[in-house]
């Protein structure tokens, strides 16, 4: 255990170097800026209230090179170099903001089209080849999507001494109080009671967590020797690509969006992710799967190398404000 640990401190050390390092704490809300040429100054409001081999490509946005988008109150995006934050203002949102699922993977676009959303992101991971689910989906206090139905999952006898490690990755949970009606978010492995005096209202899996702590062994993420050395990835989680990161701040949630431009390991993901000052975060499924659609700003993130978007399995999305939708 302790070769691992050094191993994965020299993993940590040689990927963290470009992006860490070059956050500066100052007290803006998410400014991305330009260091030297080569890496991002990001820092967060500290007074806020409230994978694959594939490529990803930025398809439309109204912004110019390096500056802000600047977009309505509670829903907030930053681009600069291919790395977005979305800021969702959970208190303005409500339950307008929750998850999204399909019986046979489609895009990401498929369902900003289909729902009318505002925003739309990918989420938990899945088996391509069957189209069923590799991480629980919570929807309305319901378990709608469970990996235990996922036979080539289940099923796989090189998994199964893991298979409980797989099943408790994190979440990102939005709990109702049993007393008023607000709502809380969380990030958690699976298993985890929620907080008392809440109820479990939605949720996507995905992982590993980020923040506090990174859990790449603890989620079956990578899996080491005796030696301490690496002998398998999930996700190619210790390899450059495209992700898609979620984090927690005053109860507001933020996703990150590394792009093409942006790609990094999730050792990296985890020193961004804490260096920004969340209490909690997680990645959801990165590389080819890694797209977003916002109406707001006509923005479409898509992937795969041919400039098609890869189908998925489940998403985040916030839906119009409408009568129905309240």
């Amino acid at each position: 255990m302790k070769k691992f640990i050094k191993t994965l401190l020299v993993f940590s050390f040689l990927s963290s170097v470009s992006y860490a390092d070059a956050i500066d704490f100052k007290i803006f809300d998410f400014t991305l800026n330009k260091d030297n040429g080569k890496n991002f100054v990001k820092t967060v409001n500290q007074n806020d209230t409230n994978a694959s081999d594939n490529d990803i490509y930025p398809v439309k946005t109204t912004t110019e090179e390096n500056n802000p988008v600047k977009s309505l109150p509670d829903i907030e995006v930053s681009e600069n170099d291919g790395l977005y934050i979305i800021k969702i203002d959970t208190k303005k949102i409500g339950n307008l903001f929750q998850p999204y699922y399909v019986t046979n993977l489609t895009t990401n676009k498929e369902v900003f089209d289909k729902t009318n959303a505002r925003l739309v992101i990918n989420a938990g991971f899945f088996d391509p080849k069957n189209h069923q689910t590799v991480s629980y989906l919570t929807l309305n206090g319901k378990t709608i999507l469970d990996p235990h139905n996922n036979k080539n999952l289940t099923g796989n006898k090189y998994l199964e001494p893991y298979m409980d490690k797989i099943l408790n990755r994190s979440e990102l949970r939005v709990l109702k109080s049993k007393t008023d009606d607000s709502l809380f978010y969380d990030i958690a492995p699976h298993n985890d009671p929620v907080q008392r005096g809440y109820e479990l209202l939605h949720a996507i899996q995905g992982g590993p967590a980020l923040a506090p702590v990174l859990r790449l062994e603890e989620e079956f993420f990578v899996l080491a020797d005796e030696e301490g050395k690496i002998i398998s990835q999930s996700a190619s989680c210790l390899s450059k690509y495209a992700r898609t990161l979620v984090g927690i701040k005053n109860n507001n949630v933020y996703f990150v969006i590394a792009t093409k431009s942006r790609p990094i390991t999730l050792i990296e993901a985890s020193e961004i992710m804490k260096a920004a000052g969340f209490s909690k975060a997680m990645a959801y499924d990165g590389g080819g799967s890694v797209s977003f659609d916002y109406r707001d700003k006509d923005i479409h993130i898509i992937s795969d190398k041919n400039e098609t978007a890869r189908k998925l399995k489940s998403f985040w999305i916030v839906l119009p404000e409408n009568p129905e939708n309240k």
